[in-house]
């Protein structure tokens, strides 16, 4: 009896450890897969149960457990990199090409003048314009037109004088011809001084007649300057291309290149004294056209090129290109280019003008206009690298039609994508390579 119960309280000691055993494994188990959740926009905030985030209000996510992590693979890695950074992508690549290319560049101007050439018409005598037959800036003149009457009681006096002396002392011929010398140099002509002697009846009004050819500018009249437009070259067609009139300018372009009504000529009624300027003649010979072109084409245009003129009427002229200038104004660089041509009757100042300068053959790198993407303050392309498409940036220069020269950044055996606005996300900001 006695060893019964010793056999049945040793079995029950086992058992209970056996199951001591069992319980701790369990809990440990338990305990080793127990699950935790987190808020996706707040990591800091954790639960051992699924719920609400107390700071944002989202569904808390569980983590993932054990042997749930997804490996990052190198594939992986490109995928997880910001689109501003790399682009995969399958578009069609493309080299860009070492060659010699004749370019053409449009380009708008206006004619001008050049102020070293300017005449000026004096009156002799003082008084009062009766007339003025010269009536706005840029007219044309004649020589020999007439372009004032004038009333002065000094040219009046001086009339009634040679009258006197023809009257009273014809035979002093002395006399007369001072008289007659008098009157020629207060600006009277042979023409005006012979009708006198033959009337014998004075006049109260002078003629006053342009010794010039030319064109009439008032007296702060600042010279028509060439509007800026937004300009490229075109590949070389040999002659007068249908998109030279495409570029538009501003209106505050417009009005700097026309006729400026702010500077007004003389006008009838008013007095002028001896030896005060009535008008300004600026000599035809003296008339030019300027045009303003990007910078970009520094060095492809040069002294001596040939530049196709159009005047808008169905008739172009040829002219040479005599003078280049680099300018910067308004936070833009230019050049301006002056061109001369002997079809000056053409001219008006102030005209507008369309022209096509002929350009050296360019010899460099040249891809597709599509191929190149402009940000405003920098120009990219897409390079290929191992599947990757790498935004890259490049200085350009000289550009055509359908291509566009690239001077830095990149080579001959770079890949880049043939298009360059496929790989754009409008609410990508590109970063380019340092």
């Amino acid at each position: 009896m006695k060893k019964n119960w010793r056999n049945s309280l040793l079995l029950t000691t086992m058992l209970v450890v056996i199951l001591a055993l069992v319980a701790s494994c369990n809990k440990g188990d338990h305990a080793e897969h127990a699950d935790t959740y987190t808020c996706p926009m707040h990591p800091t905030v954790i639960s051992d149960k699924p719920g609400s985030c107390p700071v944002c209000g989202m569904d808390l996510v569980r983590k993932a457990r054990a042997g749930e992590e997804v490996e990052i693979t190198e594939d992986l890695s490109k995928l997880l990199k910001s689109p501003n950074e790399t682009v995969i992508a399958t578009i069609k690549t493309i080299k860009g090409e070492y060659k010699s290319m004749p370019v053409s560049t449009e380009a708008q101007g206006v004619v001008t003048y050049d102020t070293r050439n300017i005449y000026t018409i004096p009156t002799r005598i003082g008084g009062r314009l009766e007339k003025v037959f010269l009536k706005y800036a840029f007219q044309q003149v004649r020589k020999g037109q007439k372009v004032a009457e004038i009333y002065s009681p000094e040219l009046l006096t001086a009339q009634r004088e040679l009258i006197f002396l023809l009257e009273n002392d014809s035979e002093n011929q002395a006399i007369i011809e001072s008289a007659k010398e008098r009157l020629r140099l207060l600006g009277a002509n042979d023409s005006q001084i012979n009708d006198l002697i033959k009337s014998k009846e004075p006049k109260n009004t002078f003629a006053i007649y342009s010794p010039y050819d030319g064109y009439v500018i008032s007296e702060s009249q600042q010279t028509p300057v060439a509007p800026m437009t937004s300009q490229s070259a075109s590949a070389s067609t040999g002659g007068m291309s249908d998109g030279m009139g495409g570029s538009t300018t501003t209106s505050s372009q417009t009005t700097s290149a026309g006729t400026s009504t702010s500077d007004a000529l003389i006008r009838e009624g008013s007095y002028v004294t001896s030896g005060q300027t009535l008008f300004k003649i600026v000599n035809p010979s003296a008339l030019r056209v300027e045009l303003n072109i990007a910078s970009t084409l520094t060095g492809t245009v040069k002294k001596g090129g040939k530049v196709m003129l159009d005047y808008g009427d169905q008739h172009s002229d040829e002219g040479t290109i005599d003078f280049v200038q680099p300018f910067y104004n308004e936070g833009q660089e230019f050049l301006t280019v002056r061109v001369y041509t002997k079809d000056t009757d053409r001219l008006h100042i102030g005209h507008f003008v369309k022209a096509v300068i002929e350009s050296n053959a360019v010899e460099a790198l040249w891809v597709p206009k599509e191929a190149v993407l402009d940000l405003g303050i920098e120009e990219v392309v897409f390079v290929k690298e191992k599947n990757v498409f790498k935004p890259k940036k490049i200085v350009t220069g000289v550009r055509t039609e359908n291509q566009i020269e690239v001077k830095q950044g990149l080579s001959s055996s770079d890949e880049i994508a043939s298009n360059a606005q496929y790989l754009v996300d409008s609410e990508s900001f590109i970063k380019t390579n340092k």
